[in-house]
C-alpha cells in the first residue's frame, strides 16, 4: 500500500484541492499538504466553491469564506488560495474548472478530494466529460463506498500516472485529523467545545470578530 509518507516524482499538471472550507481548518491543510508532496511538492489550488450544488444548506458568504482560506493558506507555500469557482451567481460546476485549467485526456488536471466528495462524484454534472479531462486523487478519511467511482476511473498504483492520462484514480489512506467543518460549526454555535486545535489562529480571530456560526 502506497502511504502519505512515501515521495514521488513532480508532475507538471494542474493540482486542485476544491471545497466549500465553511470554515476551512487544519484537516483541509494537511490533507492539501499531503497531496502536495506526494506528487513532489507541489503547488495545490485550493479552490473555493462559491455554490455549492450539493450541499444541503447554505453555506456562510463567499465573502467570509474566500478571507478565511487566505488566512489559512497564508504561510504555506505551495498551497495557492483560487477564487475563480465563486464568480456568478449559479452553482459551482467542477467540469468548468477543470475545462478552464485545459485538462485534456493527455495531460488531465489532477481533481484531489476526501472519499466522502468522491462518492458522490457521479452526480456530479457532466461526470462522464469530467473522467476525459481529470484524474483524481482520493483522501480515504471517512471509509464511505467507493464502488461507483472505482467502476468508472482506472485505479493506478502510484500517484504520477495520475499526470499521464485522464480517467485515473489514486487512493491513499490519510488519517488526518477527527474534525469535519460540520462539527466546528456546531460546536460554536452551541459554545459547548473549544476549536482552537482545529482552526488557524487567524481564522478563529475572524469567526470571532465577526460572529460567524452564531446562528
Amino acid at each position: 500500500m502506497f502511504t502519505a509518507t512515501e515521495r514521488s516524482a513532480i508532475v507538471d499538471v494542474p493540482v486542485v484541492f476544491g471545497g466549500t472550507f465553511d470554515p476551512i481548518h487544519r484537516g483541509h491543510i494537511r490533507a492539501a499538504k499531503t497531496v502536495s508532496r506526494l506528487l513532489g511538492d507541489v503547488p495545490v489550488q485550493m479552490m473555493l466553491a462559491g455554490y455549492p450544488r450539493l450541499r444541503d444548506n447554505s453555506p456562510e458568504s463567499i465573502a467570509h469564506r474566500w478571507h478565511m482560506l487566505r488566512l489559512a493558506c497564508a504561510d504555506e507555500r505551495n498551497l495557492i488560495p483560487n477564487a475563480s469557482e465563486t464568480c456568478g451567481e449559479r452553482a459551482t460546476q467542477t467540469i468548468e474548472t477543470i475545462q478552464k485549467l485545459g485538462g485534456v485526456a493527455d495531460r488531465p488536471v489532477i481533481w484531489a478530494l476526501g472519499d466522502d466528495a468522491a462518492a458522490n462524484m457521479p452526480r456530479w454534472i457532466q461526470f462522464e466529460t469530467i473522467r476525459e479531462k481529470a484524474s483524481i486523487l482520493v483522501l480515504n478519511r471517512t471509509k464511505a463506498c467507493l464502488a461507483p467511482v472505482r467502476q468508472a476511473f482506472e485505479l493506478v498504483k502510484h500517484p504520477t500516472d495520475l499526470a499521464r492520462k485522464a480517467g485515473r484514480m489514486f487512493v491513499i489512506e490519510e488519517p488526518g485529523l477527527d474534525v469535519s467543518a460540520t462539527t466546528i460549526r456546531n460546536e460554536i454555535r452551541k459554545e459547548k467545545k473549544s476549536v482552537e486545535s482545529w482552526l488557524h489562529p487567524d481564522v478563529l480571530s475572524y469567526i470571532i470578530d465577526m460572529h460567524l456560526y452564531r446562528t
